[in-house]
């Protein structure tokens, strides 16, 4: 058999750090968008809750709707979209509200 030389162990040790020094990097970006987007996210969260809010005040100082029943789509509870088409189909449900005709 021939002999084969000895792995340079500064050159192990010089890629191993690059590797590890990469792989670092790319975690704390990582980490850091999916921070931002969880907190643009919670943001956005605590914005819906207000408004919910804001409206559940709204219907329950309308009298008479105590005893008022509605129907829920099945194709609305089943649909999931994601992105600026769920904020457009949000915005269009809030702008046809059972309200638009009362003043405020």
């Amino acid at each position: 058999l021939m002999q084969v030389p000895a792995i340079q162990q500064k050159r192990t040790v010089a890629f191993l750090n690059q590797f590890v020094v990469h792989t670092v990097q790319f975690l704390n970006r990582f980490s850091t968008v999916c921070e931002e987007k969880l907190s643009a996210l919670s943001l956005r969260i605590q914005q819906i809750e207000t408004t919910l809010n804001i409206l559940d005040a709204k219907l329950s100082s309308i009298p008479g709707l105590e005893d008022v029943k509605f129907e829920v789509s099945s194709a609305n509870m089943n649909s999931v979209t994601n992105g600026p088409v769920a904020q457009a189909t949000t915005d269009q449900q809030t702008a046809v509200s059972p309200q638009s005709g009362v003043s405020n």
